[in-house]
Parts: C-alpha cells; sequence; structure tokens
C-alpha cells in the first residue's frame, strides 16, 4: 500500500523514516517490551520448574540473581514465588521463602497464599497442614475471602483437608464467613461430601439454620445430594439442636418468670451502683436486628455498654477483631439505620396518651425506665450526629442557604428537638403525678423503710432529750421527797 504525503510536503522532501510516519517508532518500544516481557516470562517458566522440582537450590539463585532478592516481586502472572510454591505444596521451599522475608498476605487477583496451599488436592495432608501452620504463625490472614468470597476454611473443607480445617479454625477463624452465593464452609463440606470436616464445623459451633442467598438452608442442599455419611452427622446435630432449643425456651420461661418477680431498681440498670446505665443486653438484640447475630461472640468477649457500641466506627471495629471489610460495612449501616430511624410516638409518650385512664406505680416506674433509654439513646444518637456533622463543617459552610443538605440538617434537628420536648412533657406530667401520689396515699402501716442519717440522728437526739429528761425528773422527785421526810 502506498503511502501519502502530509500536506505542505514536496516531492523533493525525504521519504526516510526518521522524518515521516511514526509507526517504526511505536514497532521499535513494543519490540523492547516484548523482550522484557519475555525475560520476565522466562524467569517465572524457570523458577517454576524449579519449584514443582523442588529444587531448593536453584529458586534460591534464581531469587538472588534473577529477582534481585526481592522475595516479594510480582512474575508475569502476577503471582509471587510464595504463591508458586503454596499452589505446588513444596513445603521446603515454602520455609525457605518465608525465612526470607515473603509476605504471606500478598495476593494475586485476591488469592491469598494460604488460600493456594487449602485449595491443593495432590499434596498429602502433613504437608499442606505443616505448610499452613507455617504461612499463620508469620500471621497470615485467615478471615479473608477471594473475589468469589471463599475463604481459607472454605477451601480446605472442600479439599477434605479435615486437620487442616481445625487447625483454621483453633487460631480463633469466623465460622459463619459467607462467600458471593450466601455460602459457609458447612455449605461446602455437604455440597463436597466431606463428612469429617462437616463434623468437626458442626461441633465447634458452626450454624445450620441459616440459608444462602437462594433462600436453602445445607440440610436442602444435602437432600438433593442423598450421600449417607453427611446426612447421619446432620441428623446427629439437629436432634442436639433441638434438645438445646427445648432447653434454652426452659431457661427463657425461668428466666420471663424471674423477671416477673424482679424489683424495681431493675428497670434501671447501674442505678444500684450509681452509675450511667449500660443496657448493655440491647447490644445482641441490635446485631440479630442487623443480621450480624454471629458477632455477638466477639461483644461477649469484650463487653461494652449500648453507648460505645452505638458510636462504633471502623477503627473500633478492626480493634474488636472483625477484620472482614464488608463485615465492618454491614455493621456500621446497621449503626447508621439505627440511628436515622424514626421514634414512633408511643416509645416517647406515655402518660400523655392516656392521661384519662387509670394507671398504676408499676405503670410509672416503667414509662420511666423507658423514658430512661429513650434519653440514654437519643444522647447517642446526637453524639452520632455531631461526630458527623463535624466531619463534613467544611463541605457545608460554602452551601448556600436554601441547599437541600441544609434543609435536611435543619428538618433532623426540628424532629430531634420535638422528641426531646415529648420527653419533657412526660417528665413533667410524672412529677405531678408523683407529688399527688405522695399526698394522698398513706404509707402502708407494716412498711418498713432504711433510716436516713438525718432520721438516725434526730432519733439519737430524741432519746438523748428524753433520758436526760427523766433523770431530771427523777432527781426533782428525790429531793422533794428528802425535804418532806426532813419535816
Amino acid at each position: 500500500m502506498s503511502n501519502f504525503r502530509p500536506a505542505g510536503l514536496s516531492d523533493d522532501d525525504t521519504d526516510s523514516d526518521d522524518d515521516y510516519g511514526y509507526f517504526e517508532k511505536l514497532n521499535r518500544n513494543q519490540n523492547f517490551v516484548s523482550q522484557t516481557e519475555n525475560v520476565k516470562q522466562k524467569t517465572e517458566t524457570k523458577l517454576q520448574a524449579s519449584i514443582i522440582n523442588g529444587n531448593v537450590e536453584n529458586v534460591a539463585d534464581i531469587i538472588h540473581i534473577d529477582l534481585k532478592d526481592d522475595v516479594n516481586t510480582k512474575l508475569e502472572s502476577g503471582w509471587t514465588p510464595l504463591l508458586h510454591a503454596c499452589f505446588h505444596a513444596q513445603e521446603e521451599i515454602v520455609q525457605f521463602l518465608l525465612d526470607k522475608g515473603a509476605d504471606p498476605n500478598v495476593h494475586a487477583d485476591s488469592v491469598m497464599p494460604v488460600t493456594m496451599a487449602c485449595a491443593n488436592t495432590s499434596a498429602n495432608e502433613t504437608t499442606v497442614f505443616n505448610i499452613v501452620s507455617n504461612l499463620i504463625k508469620h500471621e497470615s490472614l485467615l478471615n479473608i475471602g477471594d473475589k468469589y468470597g471463599v475463604t481459607p476454611l472454605m477451601k480446605a473443607t472442600i479439599s477434605g483437608r479435615s486437620s487442616v480445617v481445625k487447625l483454621i479454625i483453633d487460631n480463633k477463624v469466623n465460622l459463619e464467613m459467607r462467600d458471593f452465593q450466601g455460602w459457609t464452609a458447612v455449605f461446602w463440606a455437604i455440597h463436597h461430601n466431606q463428612p469429617k470436616c462437616l463434623e468437626i464445623l458442626l461441633s465447634t459451633g458452626a450454624r445450620l439454620k441459616i440459608f444462602d442467598m437462594s433462600n436453602r438452608t445445607p440440610e436442602t442442599i444435602a437432600l438433593t445430594h442423598d450421600y449417607e455419611e453427611v446426612q447421619e452427622v446432620i441428623s446427629k446435630y439437629t436432634k442436639k439442636s433441638d434438645k438445646n432449643n427445648e432447653n434454652n425456651d426452659k431457661k427463657e420461661l425461668n428466666k420471663q418468670t424471674s423477671d416477673r418477680l424482679s424489683r424495681w431498681q431493675d428497670y434501671y440498670p447501674g442505678l444500684r451502683d450509681e452509675n450511667r446505665p449500660k443496657y448493655s443486653n440491647e447490644i445482641f438484640n441490635l446485631l440479630y436486628g442487623m443480621n450480624c447475630d454471629h458477632l455477638s461472640i466477639i461483644f461477649e468477649e469484650k463487653p461494652m455498654d449500648l453507648r460505645k457500641f452505638l458510636l462504633l466506627e471502623d477503627e473500633d471495629l478492626l480493634k474488636l477483631g472483625i477484620d472482614m471489610p464488608f463485615e465492618r460495612q454491614r455493621l456500621k449501616h446497621g449503626l447508621r439505620e439505627f440511628h436515622k430511624r424514626s421514634w414512633k410516638v408511643n416509645s416517647v409518650a406515655g402518660l400523655q396518651t392516656r392521661k384519662d385512664n387509670a394507671f398504676s406505680i408499676l405503670d410509672c416506674v416503667n414509662i420511666l425506665g423507658n423514658h430512661l433509654q429513650q434519653i440514654y439513646i437519643l444522647e447517642s444518637t446526637l453524639a452520632y450526629i455531631l461526630r458527623g456533622y463535624s466531619r463534613i463543617q467544611n463541605q457545608i459552610k460554602f452551601e448556600p442557604p436554601d441547599s437541600p443538605t441544609i434543609q435536611k440538617l435543619q428538618s433532623a434537628a426540628k424532629k430531634m428537638t420535638g422528641n426531646i420536648n415529648n420527653i419533657r412533657r412526660e417528665i413533667n406530667s410524672m412529677k405531678k403525678i408523683h407529688a399527688k401520689l405522695s399526698k394522698d396515699n398513706l404509707k402502708p402501716v407494716d412498711l418498713i423503710t432504711e433510716k436516713t442519717a438525718k432520721e438516725v440522728a434526730l432519733g439519737l437526739f430524741t432519746e438523748l432529750v428524753v433520758i436526760s429528761t427523766l433523770g431530771f425528773l427523777l432527781y426533782q422527785a428525790k429531793k422533794c421527797i428528802t425535804n418532806m421526810l426532813h419535816k
């Protein structure tokens, strides 16, 4: 195909490659890049062959000469030497690379070295166990999934590595982590007919009563496959679960009975020791509502009050040991929705809505206790809002007065003021009722109350006056009688 000269050039102008066209120059650069890629590809091929053959000396030479001792370098495929060694389950080479400073948390396309090791099905189980154990000693992350959400625990379960499954569980891994289809390790154990792994998972607290994204349970998956050993394991733990549920129902009944007999002080947590209320038991109800009830163990081990829970941030969740970003995001989203949720009138209105009806002392105590909790939550929500407001202050100071952001803030502030005024009216109503009850109702004759320090002091003073008066009267009587006898 002939070349056409651009406008402005005559036939006398040179036709050299340096002056006309740029295709050859790009081709020269592409050749240079291609040569570099070929070198990288050859290096990776050579390294991979040495790893497959288990030749530690050759691997050491390639790391030293070709990779300039950069043991964490990413090769042509994006894999590191450690990823190759774990994929092929070469225990000695993994040990060598870790000793050289290989990072067990450098991944390729979201796949970690520990996941590679757990996925290996060709090596014997002892080798895989030792590799995973070594990676864990070098602080490999376990509560992490690949781009499909599959975790090292799931891979070990799929491969049927029961000893590796137990090893991972012993390192406090989250048993309820889910992949993108909503499957936990229990689902995978059933799907791949791994009864030993399933037994270990269920015996350490993994749940059977869960649903995946298609609304299927582990038992449903088991029925589609009809694996006899898996069915036996499920039946065993289903019976245990039913028995535990029966015991829990009895405990709940006993708890409800004891709640009826509880003292009025139990409506006001923290009143006995004169501290702020904690309402810690409400945390577990909130976790259940946020679909984060599997995190209850963490909050049982590291207890906190409700206010601290409602103000948790990303850094706080990391310190608690919630490593997975999507779990932290779900919990933060749940907290945000809780603070955004509108209050119902019944939650802040008690006596105002039933002024004309009869009410008992217990009703008053119950309503006051409810108001105390609502004030506690209001204060937490206000702190949450102020924290968010301080972060966007620079952003909103340039907003015009009629902007949607300013209007939303004003609307939210107006609603909160309304809620506070509702509670204030309720407190005033309760004060009037309390004063009326105290004035009109006589104290029971058999009511025994603990005396105050003032009453004790007054009693002692009264006894002292009485004794002194009696002594004085006796002295005067004796004196009078003596005078009469002398006369």
